[in-house]
């Protein structure tokens, strides 16, 4: 990326990530938002994001990824990985190196599960404003070295944008709504699965392939990734939108 496409992409990402009180604001969507700035300015292998419930429990509401979204899960379901930290420590983690045995016994079971997931490297970035966190970011890389504190830096920024903007978001709410947020990201979350899974069913092609297309169409057809998703399980958007299956050409 040159140095001026870099910095029209950061000033994009701020400003993005700051417009949280449009009309049909989906936190999903806007935490895809947040990803792919992380992806494409930081330069990382995948972003994956979790966030605490009202209960004070972690919950995992997306990633860049189908590897990272199961990452994601294993660290909730194992109660043990960098997001975790961070929330509790309300600090970033890491920079870790998934191959010293200290990350072993730290995070025995998340960091086999990295590791099988082919990362090297991972960190975790809070969501939070002065005292208060409402999630973290999970930063992940193939090489244990391709975290650069510079990124992180940029990476924390940018988290900082987004809790900023969704908590403000939050306060144009009542507490009900506000509770109800995130129940409608994990609903969210649901359907986008569910679209997923039909779309690499039909075209036969992975679940990140069927999340990439997803993705793209909704970007360049300035829609909801959410919405485009339930127009596909409800059928409404014709499968062969997002490409013929491997080995089908079109005339």
């Amino acid at each position: 990326m040159a140095q001026w496409e870099r910095d029209e992409r950061l000033a994009r990402a701020f400003l993005e990530l700051a417009d949280t009180l449009k009309d049909g604001f989906y936190l999903v969507d806007f935490l895809h938002v947040l990803t792919d700035h992380m992806i494409a300015l930081l330069d990382v292998s995948a972003i994956g994001v979790v966030m605490i419930d009202a209960q004070g429990r972690l919950v995992d509401v997306t990633a860049s990824t189908h590897t990272a979204h199961q990452l994601e899960e294993a660290q909730i379901e194992f109660d043990e990985g960098p997001c975790k930290d961070s929330c509790a420590r309300h600090e970033q983690v890491g920079p870790v190196d998934l191959s010293e045995p200290a990350s072993v016994v730290r995070w025995p079971r998340f960091t086999k599960a990295a590791r099988k997931a082919g990362f090297g490297g991972v960190a975790a970035l809070p969501l939070r404003l002065r005292e208060e966190v409402i999630g973290a970011v999970n930063v992940l890389h193939v090489r244990a070295d391709g975290l650069h504190p510079a990124a992180l830096r940029l990476g924390q920024a940018l988290a900082d944008a987004a809790t900023i903007g969704i908590l403000h978001q939050r306060l144009s709410h009542d507490q009900a709504e506000r509770v109800g947020q995130l129940q409608t990201a994990l609903n969210s979350r649901i359907v986008i699965e569910q679209a997923k899974g039909a779309l690499g069913a039909r075209l036969n092609i992975p679940p990140d392939t069927a999340f990439e297309r997803l993705r793209a169409h909704a970007r360049s057809n300035r829609m909801s990734l959410t919405k485009l998703c339930q127009q596909v399980i409800e059928g409404r958007v014709a499968i062969e939108t997002f490409g013929a299956p491997p080995g089908r050409h079109h005339p």
